[in-house]
């Protein structure tokens, strides 16, 4: 990896960190800020009244009456996984084919630093923007939640799940990364990046709407995600450990396609 590479890199992305963080931390203090612990009957209320099916298929899978069960079901049931994607497959495209589709990656080849260097400090970057994006997100979280709401969030649940989301996330930046490597141009790169990662999500959502199509979200990567059982005390080391594995072999086969496939400069 390349310290020099990977500071030139986040000068150029600093800005697409910002607006997601800004995205995530609206929509963050209205659901926070909607939340009331003697109104929880009203809610109740309100949501008796759209179809299970639609609840289900939108994320919201269960009655929430606690600060963190409210913000499990009904923001990091659908909204934290749909915005950083977008997050997502913008930056994988960005990192490699659409470098690689307007030229601009030969500057980086000009420099001492093999392709293998190169294309392994623009993969961490991307990990670790996902990281400083949720910490960032997570510690927003918790303040608001404190200053609003003193002592009914359970912070070590809400941090919890915020390191399985991040994760989740993790594997929709590296399926992008991978289409970015695998592809010289960035449409082609665009559109499977993009492609992949959505039909998961569309799955996930179908799999909510019909007891008999439940089993469609075990071929997604977002059947081991449940963040609701997460705040419940559930164990999730098995579903991380799924999700590294799968970050991991993205990774490195981004690698090596990079390192051998040729380049049209």
């Amino acid at each position: 990896m390349n310290m020099a590479l990977l500071r030139m890199t986040l000068k150029k992305n600093w800005v697409l960190i910002a607006i997601f963080y800004g995205i995530l931390t609206m929509y963050l203090s209205v659901m926070i800020s909607m939340f009331d612990p003697e109104e929880v009957n009203k809610l109740l209320e309100m949501v008796e009244m759209f179809p299970e099916n639609l609840m289900k298929a939108m994320g919201f899978t269960s009655i929430a009456t606690t600060l963190t069960a409210y913000l499990a079901s009904w923001l990091y049931g659908m909204l934290m996984l749909g915005l950083p994607m977008v997050y997502c497959i913008i930056l994988g495209n960005r990192l490699v084919a659409k470098m690689v589709d307007n030229n601009s990656i030969a500057y980086l080849l000009s420099t001492p630093n093999s392709r293998i260097r190169i294309i392994i400090t623009r993969g961490v970057y991307a990990i670790l923007s996902l990281i400083l994006l949720f910490t960032a997100v997570t510690a927003t979280g918790v303040l608001l939640s404190e200053s609003i709401y003193p002592g009914l969030l359970d912070i070590a649940a809400f941090i919890k799940l915020n390191i399985i989301t991040a994760m989740v996330n993790m594997v929709v930046m590296m399926i992008s990364f991978f289409f970015s490597c695998l592809f010289n141009e960035a449409k082609y790169s665009s559109l499977l990046g993009a492609g992949v990662p959505i039909i998961f999500l569309l799955m996930n959502m179908l799999s909510g709407v019909s007891d008999k199509i439940e089993y469609l979200k075990r071929f997604t990567i977002y059947g081991l995600f449940d963040p609701v059982g997460v705040i419940n005390g559930e164990t999730v080391w098995q579903a991380q450990l799924i999700y590294a594995a799968i970050i991991a072999v993205l990774f490195s086969s981004a690698v090596l396609i990079f390192n051998k496939k040729r380049l049209p400069i």
